[in-house]
């Protein structure tokens, strides 16, 4: 703890005991009978200062001041006794404590400051390198401290510049007010920039030769400004190039940046010794996996013999979690084990449970209330079978559907399947009963995912004219689809596109010839700090001589919660029937445009507008809607309260769209 020391009167201590005004005081203390009895050991007390609290700008130390003990009365006072005044009854002086007086704060002031001259990313870095910034401004600074730093201001900015190249800037400044509130201003200029001059690599060790030709392509070409970011990114490159092609003790035995900034040049002299090349083992199972070992291997991404990598440890134990068969995965190699230059891996894998069972109730304006179950069998034998049943009702659509699939290749996501699927659905002018079944091979090939696909269906349907249809469809197919999202739940940069085209032949178990083509592409880019404007197109096609012949899954419809907003869920058709229903059409046109921003925390809102049409030709007539909404972000992506109004005048006025959109 630190206080503060007592001041003097006249240059003297008055708690000094020989003080005349320490004697006169203690006088008048006891004339006025406030003495104390003797203590019970019959020792005076000694007299002390309090200490008072420390200041945080007060650099004293704590002081306690004590008096020795007074000697016994005499006319006169020995050097280094204490003298008393007038008549003092037996017995000791009581212990009396004073008050200092309290040390004004110093004053402190207030400053901003301001830069000019720079740019983005220079100026950024100069504010962060000035020490205003570090400071603790809520009760202001010390003038001392104010003056330091605007001392070492041209200093600091001068560092902040040299990682974009700038060794030589001119910097003027002015430190302006007072004497409490001041403003500091910075002009930089910031001079020549410092460019690369040929850099230097050595490279020794076994992988020399190996890796020379790509490792010196890192090289910072000569002419390119100076960044201290290329310079890092190179010997990181370096190493990672090394220890990924199997030299594991790879090491930058030489790594030197020489500047001139009178030359305005910077050239790298590095040296790269390799070590020796590691390689693969055998993998080591441990762990109660539960599926096959064969299975397993089949998405390890290295095999015994090929060059030790960790970035191939890690794809492998991305792979193996993709597959939701285990609850936990370990892949790591053991170098300790390794024998000659052969480094073994572990592969640990602990079961997840092989059922799982989901229930959902919720509503859309597209479906309407609904409620589902489902069980999916994960792991149903060793050979990492799946199979998937779901049931679900709603006041729209009501059906049953079952997945079996068989795990091929060696990507999750590849698999051989069988599905089918018994549907009743309300149409929005009639009603379609269907049974399908569907074989498909779904591979992964580079960022494209492909399936193939032979699709059929039996559906019976009407649209109120009274009239049954009874028709089948013998139907194979390819889907494409790519994406890249930097949020998989809530992408604000990215896009997905996906395409399908399917056809059949009449007599071949189908009702009618026809080809078909559809593709639809999503789009997000940022909008603002936080908001993101998403896009989206659909364009559809298709070439039939007998079109009445095709069930509803075959022909176009638009409107809805993720098609045209402010109408009806497929209210839009290329022409209507007798009784002024929608039927569908050859040809597809969809766009949609929307800007989202959050409003608090997870909450944000949205404008949109809409296009759509269905008709007989390539470019039916577009129907708009356009309106405004709520978001709310959730982990799995972001609930939808839309209130839309539609162009069209015999539309109602508005119309309310809840939706769920995850991703894009």
């Amino acid at each position: 703890m630190r206080g503060r020391l007592v001041p003097s009167v006249s240059g003297m201590n008055i708690l000094s005991p020989r003080s005349p005004a320490c004697l006169l005081w203690l006088a008048l203390w006891s004339a006025a009978g406030w003495a104390q009895p003797p203590t019970a050991t019959g020792a005076e007390p000694a007299i002390t200062a309090e200490t008072a609290p420390a200041d945080e700008d007060d650099d004293a130390p704590a002081a306690e001041i004590a008096a020795p003990a007074p000697a016994e009365p005499s006319s006169s006072a020995e050097a280094g006794s204490t003298a008393t005044a007038g008549p003092v009854e037996a017995g000791p002086a009581s212990a009396t404590s004073v008050d200092p007086p309290q040390v004004p704060k110093p004053q402190r002031v207030t400053v901003d400051f301001k830069i000019t001259g720079l740019s983005e990313p220079e100026l950024t870095n100069a504010y962060n390198w000035l020490g205003y910034v570090s400071e603790d401004q809520r009760e202001g600074l010390i003038p001392s401290r104010l003056r330091t730093l605007h001392g070492a201001a041209e200093q600091s900015i001068a560092k902040a510049l040299q990682p974009y190249g700038y060794y030589k800037p001119t910097i003027s400044k002015r430190l302006d007010g007072g004497p409490k509130d001041y403003f500091a201003h910075y002009q930089v200029e910031r001079g020549p920039v410092v460019r690369w001059v040929e850099s230097e690599l050595l490279l020794s060790g076994p992988g020399a030769e190996a890796l020379s030709q790509r490792a010196r392509g890192f090289l910072p070409p000569g002419g390119r400004r100076l960044l201290h970011a290329d310079y890092d990114t190179v010997k990181e490159k370096l190493l990672a190039l090394a220890h990924a092609e199997g030299y594991l003790d790879a090491t930058l035995s030489r790594s030197e940046l020489l500047i001139d900034p009178e030359l305005g040049s910077a050239r790298a002299l590095l040296e790269l010794t390799t070590g020796p090349r590691w390689y693969f083992g055998e993998p080591q199972f441990e762990g109660d996996a539960r599926i096959d070992a064969d299975v397993v291997r089949r998405y390890l991404h290295f095999r015994p013999g090929e060059p030790y990598s960790q970035q191939q440890l890690l794809d492998s134990q991305f792979a193996l979690n993709d597959l939701d068969y285990f609850q936990s995965v370990e892949v790591r190699g053991r170098r300790r084990r390794a024998e000659g230059d052969r480094i073994p891996v572990l592969v640990r894998l602990e079961h997840s449970k092989s059922r799982r069972d989901d229930y959902g109730l919720g509503y859309g304006t597209d479906t309407g209330a609904r409620v589902s179950a489902g069980t999916e069998f994960r792991r149903f034998n060793r050979r990492g079978h799946k199979l998937r049943v779901a049931l679900q009702a709603s006041e729209k659509q009501s059906g049953i559907s079952g997945e079996y699939r068989v795990p091929t290749g060696s990507e999750p996501g590849e698999y051989w399947g069988l599905a089918g699927e018994a549907t009743d659905e309300r149409l929005n002018y009639g009603s379609e009963r269907k049974y399908g079944l569907v074989g498909s091979l779904n591979r992964l090939a580079g960022d494209w995912d492909r399936r193939y696909y032979l699709k059929y269906q039996r559906s019976l349907f009407d649209f109120d004219e009274g009239e049954d249809n009874s028709v089948s469809v013998l139907a194979p197919g390819l889907s494409l689809s790519r994406q890249w999202l930097d949020d998989p739940a809530y992408a604000r940069r990215g896009f997905s596109l996906w395409g399908d085209t399917h056809a059949a032949q009449k007599g071949l178990l189908s009702s009618a010839s026809f080809v078909q083509g559809r593709a639809r592409l999503k789009g997000a880019l940022p909008l603002g700090g936080k908001g993101r404007l998403l896009g989206r197109v659909e364009l559809g096609a298709t070439a039939a001589r007998d079109f009445n012949k095709l069930p509803p899954d075959e022909r176009f419809f638009a409107g809805g919660d993720q098609s045209v907003r402010g109408y009806g869920y497929q209210a839009i058709g290329a022409s209507r029937d007798d009784n002024g229903g929608v039927i569908g059409g050859r040809y597809l046109n969809v766009y949609s445009l929307e800007a989202e921003h959050p409003i608090k925390g997870a909450i944000g809102a949205a404008l949109f507008v809409d296009a759509g049409g269905v008709g007989d030709t390539p470019y039916p007539e577009l129907h708009y809607g356009l309106g405004v909404g709520l978001r709310y972000r959730a982990p799995f992506g972001s609930l939808q309260l839309d209130l839309a109004h539609p162009l069209d005048p015999d539309q109602p006025v508005l119309r309310l769209h809840l939706g769920v959109r995850i991703g894009l």
